[in-house]
């Protein structure tokens, strides 16, 4: 007989590995013992532990609005008309800070209180939140990603948070067999259940987006993974998804990248989805849905995106398409266009607000104009409002004399500038937008002000927060490609996730 083998001695591919991992984590302690910075493992546990020691919750009113963030949080309150806003980030070119800031704004006085409260979660972006009226009031929060100061590690969270609205308390949900580790991805209340889609995670070394859909229920608080029938969306990060009705999700667009031969590329995905449960329990499905149309957003990453339930309707906001202008430069546009997503038919339209008609002004007489061709025009009527979407812009307005003091035109509307990332959430059929990241002269610069919108008579955009002098810029132009792309954080390196992944 031979030799026989011992099935327990590791081969050599694997002590090989071992090595490599062994090297890599010893250049690892090197260059954070350069940078003076601990593991950023053991800095998110010490903040959870010292977090764990809070006795008491303890809440104080701001001056202000909140400092400038992206990447965070805005969710409705489920019982009373507030806004709750949780963690976000901030980078100045040089650091970032992340926050694990619990904030609720009050509509009626304008008012933003922070709450410390129990057990808080580590600090965190690019996690998403929810919340439900059950037990008085809960919110839900998974996920996300924690930044060292100086951006040299990367940490993604895979962990379940709920605080409970009326004790004011944190508690870390322990359940097993939940997603893996990740942020940007997207998460909705479907019924009594969470479901989380999509996302990413980088190690450094390599970048990693998902397709897979998880479920977990509020009443066992059990996780189930997801086998959806039919061909699904491509992996990805940074989609809409928002609920439609009590068994389905909507899904649209997102970004990932594509690796061809040892490069990257990066695509802005603009497909519309839907995710559907089968009736009697029969598991759960995916269908593609036409989408597209005059009304569609183009192919953007980072849009905002919320809820409007009592009329099946979700709206997005902004958003940034890169536009390539050589082989090695990107251009990033960003928009502050305001889209409406009929969640019923799938339909897109975009939304046009009606501007009090302007006091008339003398001019010579145009030219007559050729008459535009015709274009679909969709009403939507309910109890409140009637709104007109889509169809043909309006025509140019026709020259006129140089404006004066007598014809000069009116200033602007007020009205959030184009940018990306922004927080955004519907309460009591109002629109708000918080925050998020504008592109000035090749920088990025966090904001802080905040709008609202009435979304019955979409007449105007109301200013709550103005935007102050633009925080200090400390990175180079070359370290502004860094958020360009529309992801949550940029980690730096050519071959890791780009700003569109969140």
């Amino acid at each position: 007989m031979g030799k026989k083998k011992n099935k327990n001695k590791p081969s050599g591919a694997v002590k090989t590995a071992a090595k490599t991992e062994k090297k890599l984590a010893n250049k690892l302690k090197k260059e954070l013992a350069d940078l003076g910075e601990e593991d950023i493992a053991k800095v998110v546990a010490q903040i959870e532990s010292e977090e764990a020691k809070r006795l008491a919750a303890k809440e104080k009113n701001l001056p202000g609005p909140p400092s400038p963030r992206a990447y965070a949080t805005l969710t409705p309150h489920p019982t009373n008309n507030e806004l709750i806003l949780f963690g976000g980030e901030f980078h100045d070119g040089q650091k970032t800070q992340v926050y694990n800031e619990l904030l609720f704004y009050n509509p009626s006085n304008n008012v933003w209180r922070r709450m410390k409260a129990p057990g808080a979660p580590p600090p965190r972006s690019a996690h998403q939140a929810v919340t439900t009226p059950a037990n008085k009031g809960e919110l839900w929060i998974f996920g996300g990603e924690f930044t060292s100061l100086s951006e040299s590690q990367f940490y993604h969270y895979k962990d379940l948070w709920c605080f409970s609205l009326a004790e004011n308390k944190w508690e870390k949900v322990t359940a097993a067999g939940g997603p893996s580790a990740r942020s940007g991805h997207r998460m909705a209340l479907v019924g009594r259940r969470l479901l989380v889609f999509g996302g990413y995670t980088d190690d450094g070394r390599e970048c990693r987006y998902f397709d897979d859909a998880h479920c977990f229920c509020l009443d066992t608080r059990l996780w189930t993974r997801l086998a959806p029938a039919g061909k699904g969306p491509s992996p990805r990060s940074a989609c809409v998804m928002v609920p439609a009705g009590s068994d389905s999700v909507v899904i649209y667009g997102g970004f990932s990248r594509v690796r061809e031969g040892r490069s990257e590329r990066g695509v802005t995905h603009a497909d519309l989805w839907r995710l559907t449960e089968r009736p009697g329990g029969g598991g759960w499905q995916w269908r593609a849905l036409r989408g597209g149309g005059a009304g569609a957003p183009p192919p953007r990453a980072q849009l905002a995106a919320a809820l409007n339930a009592h009329q099946a309707r979700a709206y997005v906001f902004g958003g940034v398409t890169d536009v390539e202008e050589t082989e090695e430069e990107l251009r990033g546009e960003m928009s502050d266009d305001l889209h409406l997503l009929d969640l019923e038919s799938g339909k897109w339209h975009r939304v046009t607000l009606r501007t009090p008609t302007a006091p008339a002004v003398t001019r010579p007489a145009p030219e007559p104009a050729r008459a535009a061709p015709a274009e679909t025009v969709t009403v939507i009527t309910d109890e409140v409002f009637t709104m007109k979407l889509g169809g043909a812009p309006a025509p140019p307005a026709a020259p006129g004399p140089p404006a004066d003091a007598a014809t000069a035109a009116a200033p602007a509307p007020p009205g959030p500038c184009a940018r990306m990332s922004a927080m955004m959430a519907v309460q009591r059929s109002v629109l708000y937008i918080y925050g998020g990241v504008l592109e000035k002269d090749d920088k990025q610069f966090c904001l802080s002000d905040m709008y609202s919108l009435d979304l019955h008579k979409l007449t105007e955009w109301r200013t709550l927060a103005e935007q102050p002098a633009l925080p200090a810029w400390l990175g180079s132009d070359s370290d502004s490609g860094s958020w360009r792309s529309g992801s949550d954080s940029d980690h730096s390196d050519s071959d890791s996730c780009t700003d569109s992944d969140q």
